[in-house]
């Protein structure tokens, strides 16, 4: 082991403590202006506390007149449906291309791998034409079936902790007389939780910070948290604390998810890069 010395760990430590500050300093004047009321935010400054922090009217504006607890409820069935999905399919397909050899096996894991290179924009045309011609455009399930594509990335973190999965465990299982269905679901599966945990996390804060597909494909009764919150920012008479509180309201679910799961997607980006 590599013996660091005090001179490194010092400047590790301002370096690592700098970006910390540089990501947590935006943030206290964003929920000092949520707690504030109109006279406040008017006569104080930014880094000045509310005088008290119990004061939710902000909040409770931005959700009964900004639509924001609608939108988030919308967001919140969106992700967990796609999500749902995506996962089956993701690591349905990774356990055919680490486990199977056929004679596509090549040009599959080629056009996977494609999808990286090409631009959604360039593809929405006719993706638009499509949902349109089968009647979901102004539904919540034309986003569904939009997330719930198989991505390049998450069959990479899938097949990088397949690798670590010994295959004796699929010959004993099939000797015992299991299908390959039967073990992918009970041995299979079970075993790729990091890698499909890193998969939800990773993907679910990509989905639900997505503004471009939401405002092309639903309407105006049916929003995302983050299409309502852009509309709501977008209102002239609305008064910053208020856009604030809608902010911070749309980050919170974010920093709760990510400190009760930030392990998983440690490990499983360490298996990607691997």
């Amino acid at each position: 082991m590599i013996k660091e010395s005090k001179g490194f760990k010092l400047i590790r430590a301002i370096f690592l403590i700098s970006a910390a500050l540089f990501v947590i300093v935006p943030l206290i004047p964003l929920v000092f202006m949520a707690f504030k009321t109109g006279t406040e935010y008017a006569s104080t400054g930014v880094f000045t506390a509310p005088q008290s922090f119990l004061n939710f009217y902000n909040f409770m504006y931005a959700i009964n007149v900004g639509k924001l607890g609608e939108a988030l409820m919308n967001t919140a069935i969106i992700l967990a449906v796609s999500l749902t999905v995506q996962v089956l399919f993701t690591t349905m397909v990774s356990y055919v291309l680490h486990r199977f050899d056929f004679k596509l096996k090549k040009l599959v894991t080629f056009l996977f791998t494609m999808t990286m290179f090409i631009p959604v924009v360039t593809t929405q045309v006719v993706v638009f034409e499509i949902i349109y011609s089968i009647g979901l455009v102004n539904t919540i399930w034309s986003v569904i079936i939009l997330y719930s594509g198989v991505g390049i990335v998450g069959i990479y973190i899938m097949l990088n902790l397949l690798d670590s999965i010994s295959k004796d465990l699929d010959e004993s299982a099939l000797i015992d007389g299991a299908s390959y269905f039967t073990i992918y679901r009970k041995i299979i599966f079970p075993l790729l939780k990091p890698a499909t945990t890193t998969m939800l996390i990773l993907n679910g804060i990509g989905l639900y910070n997505d503004f471009y597909i939401p405002n092309i494909y639903l309407n105006k009764s049916t929003q995302t948290f983050t299409v309502a919150l852009y509309k709501f920012f977008g209102s002239m008479s609305t008064p910053f604390e208020i856009v604030a509180a809608a902010i911070l309201l749309g980050v919170i679910p974010i920093m709760i998810v990510y400190l009760f799961m930030q392990k998983y997607i440690y490990y499983g980006l360490a298996g990607a890069v691997k």
